[in-house]
């Protein structure tokens, strides 16, 4: 294995949703000026098309469709234009997801079943899609975007966590199944992160020192926190590695 440039994307086919999002944006420029042809999904429009027109301006390949994730119909679609153009799926980011913060006890039952299916549906539906791809090239890299709100309880989030958990254990299912076709599936578990998901943490003075409190590195990660370690499992670097959930949190995880 050559590692004289890792990040080396150069014709590399990589699919990515939840694109425009906080988290999304920095990792798929991040892609483009590696090399990558970048594929972009997702459903929100206006988003889309300025990700996808600066892309363009620095002559990068792009697709961008606004495509109903939870939608198997959608999704393949959108699988089969990416191959139309680009020919073959090298790589597959799951950035969707949403929250909606409320007391369990005041949870409606609409809005678990919204948050479920943004954060976990969607995942699935789009790993489903890409890895009969996959399994017909007979390799590939899955990076799927759960959460530290998956392996810790946090209060108002009786949906989000359990549907990031469930991300967690869908990766480990689909590392089991589809390693021996060559596909690395893995996870990262972002930790408190400056973005419009936590916009409304952000707000609450109390909140975040107590969230600082238990990471010792003691800032609020940036938004452009997860371009490094979401290259780095993408990239040859980490061709053994499949299975594993990356906690990229400041250390939150082990206090």
């Amino acid at each position: 294995m050559a590692l004289n440039n890792p990040f080396d994307f150069s014709g590399k086919s990589i699919v990515l949703t939840g694109a425009p999002g906080g988290l999304g944006r920095p990792i798929t420029i991040a892609f483009a000026q590696a090399g990558a042809h970048v594929a972009l999904c997702d459903q929100d429009e206006k988003g889309l098309s300025e990700l996808a027109h600066g892309i363009k301006e620095n002559e990068g390949e792009v697709i961008a469709e606004s495509v109903e994730l939870c939608s198997q119909t959608e999704v393949q679609g959108f699988v089969d234009l990416v191959l139309d153009k680009f020919e073959k799926i090298d790589v597959l980011v799951n950035l969707v997801g949403g929250i909606i913060r409320r007391p369990s006890i005041e949870y409606h039952m609409e809005d678990w079943e919204h948050i479920m299916d943004i954060n976990l549906k969607a995942c699935w539906v789009c790993c489903q899609a890409v890895g009969k791809v996959m399994i017909a090239q007979k390799g590939g890299r899955i990076i799927n975007f759960s959460s530290n709100a998956g392996i810790h309880g946090v209060p108002g989030y009786p949906a989000y966590s359990p549907a990031k958990a469930g991300v967690i254990a869908l990766t480990r299912v689909l590392a089991v199944e589809w390693g021996p076709f060559g596909i690395c599936t893995n996870a990262l578990a972002p930790g408190f992160t400056k973005t419009p998901l936590n916009e409304e943490v952000l707000k609450m003075p109390e909140r975040v020192e107590g969230i600082l409190k238990r990471m010792p590195l003691g800032e609020v990660l940036p938004d452009d926190s997860l371009v490094g370690p979401t290259l780095f499992l993408a990239s040859d670097a980490a061709r053994w590695i499949n299975g594993h959930t990356l906690n990229v949190d400041a250390g939150f995880n082990i206090t």
